[in-house]
């Protein structure tokens, strides 16, 4: 059902000379952290996942739990599937902010560690920009004192909250080690709005690629065609749409906002 082409990210190793402020502000939240939550995204956690914050998470020795935000959007199966995977190298908690799945757990958890350690326990949250992290916050906190937007980049800066009981929460902005001309990727996790997408037509395919039964595409677009053709389902989607231009002319760019946005904002999904 779902295509798993793209591997994860290889960013620049700890302590290059090219590290962006970005990144030392990550590394200083990391080091500050007693627990560091890796916000993933649920639909393609290898892709959301950042080998640059597990090697500072090792460094530093902090306890890193993987976090498999947005588990509303895929099957069942799939899940598991990762969280076996995901396990397997360290703790794991399936969430789903907007459903409430393992919301409770996840807090009782964090309230458990805390309660082991004099002060308060600090919690830092990483992962790309648009990945859920101010979700994740709010869940824990249960005071819904961070920004939640579909737009990239919605957090600028670190940001200490005090959560309930023993718990303090620090926020980071999103960080991208990726090379800013990988737009597939980064527009596959949201990490890139598709107002700054060049290559629209690529990363909408991309979009219809990840889906091996294509019927879960036109059962959503409300289709009727036989092709399972990348570019015929898109000019299908246009064309139902009622994207054309003069002439009959399927407008290509507005297929493709449309495919990346509903991706994007999880209205496009793998059940």
């Amino acid at each position: 059902m779902i295509n798993r082409r793209f591997k994860a990210n290889r960013p620049r190793t700890v302590g290059s000379t090219d590290m962006t402020p970005r990144w030392d502000s990550v590394s200083e939240i990391i080091e500050k952290s007693d627990v560091v939550l890796e916000v993933l995204d649920a639909r393609m956690p290898q892709i959301s996942r950042n080998s640059e914050v597990e090697k500072l998470a090792g460094k530093f020795e902090k306890r890193l739990i993987f976090i498999l935000n947005k588990a509303d959007l895929v099957p069942e199966s799939f899940l598991e599937n990762s969280f076996k995977k995901l396990k397997k190298e360290g703790e794991c908690f399936i969430i789903s902010s907007k459903d409430m799945i393992g919301t409770k757990r996840l807090r009782d958890y964090l309230l458990a560690l805390g309660k082991s350690k004099e002060g308060k326990l600090r919690i830092g949250v990483v992962g790309y920009p648009n990945i859920g992290k101010s979700s994740i916050i709010n869940v824990i906190s249960l005071k819904h004192k961070t920004k939640v937007s579909f737009t990239a980049g919605t957090t600028h800066g670190p940001q200490w909250i005090n959560a309930q009981a023993n718990l303090s929460i620090i926020d980071s902005p999103g960080v991208i080690p990726l090379d800013e001309h990988d737009e597939i990727r980064l527009a596959l996790i949201a990490a890139k709005n598709v107002e700054k997408i060049k290559q629209l037509d690529l990363v909408s395919q991309a979009v219809i690629n990840l889906f091996e039964d294509k019927q879960l595409l036109k059962d959503f677009y409300k289709i009727k065609i036989e092709s399972n053709d990348t570019q015929e389902i898109m000019d299908e989607i246009g064309r139902k749409k009622g994207f054309i231009k003069k002439g009959g002319i399927i407008d290509e760019s507005r297929t493709s906002i449309q495919i990346i946005q509903d991706w994007q904002r999880g209205n496009l999904r793998f059940k």
